[in-house]
């Protein structure tokens, strides 16, 4: 009998060609492009929450306006570091609930799709909105249920912290009992005061995330089964990377 990974990708093959167009990242790109030009330019839908509502005040500075300057990155190619390795586990029913938290725009949504995962059961939550697929929030404090989602995805957003063990906490809230959380952050060899004096402002949190074990850290005792660890090659110190950890819950 095919596992759960196995029959995602069979309906994908079967029945939704166009999420295996979507692994395309000019396609995917496009599609993301298109609805996005729709929904800023036509239905001018971009809301953020410093203008919409009350921030934690974690958050760090300058994240809004670092991100919607990020807004061009459609395809988001980034994320296959964590949505490849998410959608081959067996633990992930085949309509598992998947929450992508600090997409930007709706090319990591696309790419969860591509990757075999239903369309009506991803949802995304951001400081910044334009899609009626992702909600206008913040990771400190989620207007979600306790165990509501099967998966949650913290792609590149955990490093715009200042508390990231709150962040964690509540991430760990909103995923269910054996269910998988994915976080990566940026790796830079970097220091604070080089990415200001070279960008003009912090754009994260004022601590620098600097392994997958500190990652990790942050969830303590509730990490159960580590599925994946990408780190950065000892030849490749010296240049930006990831960082990246798949785990499951333990609760």
């Amino acid at each position: 009998m095919p596992n759960p990974s196995q029959i995602r990708r069979y309906k994908g093959l079967a029945c939704h060609t166009l999420d295996q167009i979507l692994l395309v990242d000019l396609f995917r790109y496009g599609v993301v492009a298109i609805r996005f030009f729709w929904f800023v330019k036509v239905l001018k839908r971009l809301r953020t929450m410093a203008a919409d509502g009350a921030m934690d005040a974690a958050v760090a500075d300058n994240t809004i306006a670092h991100n919607l300057k990020g807004l061009s990155d459609l395809a988001v190619n980034r994320s296959h570091l964590l949505v490849r390795p998410l959608s081959v586990i067996e633990a992930l029913p085949v309509d598992a609930r998947v929450l992508s938290v600090g997409p930007r725009t709706e090319g990591e949504l696309m790419n969860l799709a591509a990757h075999g995962f239903a369309w009506p059961h991803i949802y995304g939550l951001d400081l910044i909105s334009y899609s009626p697929k992702i909600q206008l929030g913040d990771m400190h404090s989620t207007p979600y249920a306790d165990s509501h989602f099967d998966a949650v995805v913290m792609g590149w957003v955990l490093a715009y912290s200042e508390e990231p063990t709150k962040a964690a906490s509540e991430m760990l809230r909103i995923t269910r009992p054996g269910g998988i959380i994915a976080v990566g952050v940026e790796y830079s060899p970097q220091s604070q005061e080089q990415v200001i004096a070279e960008v003009g402002y912090l754009p994260g949190a004022k601590q620098r995330i600097g392994s997958c074990e500190q990652i990790l850290a942050f969830f303590g005792s509730a990490v159960d089964h580590v599925y994946c660890q990408h780190v950065v090659a000892p030849d490749a110190f010296g240049s930006v990377g990831a960082l990246c950890v798949i785990f499951s819950v333990r609760k």
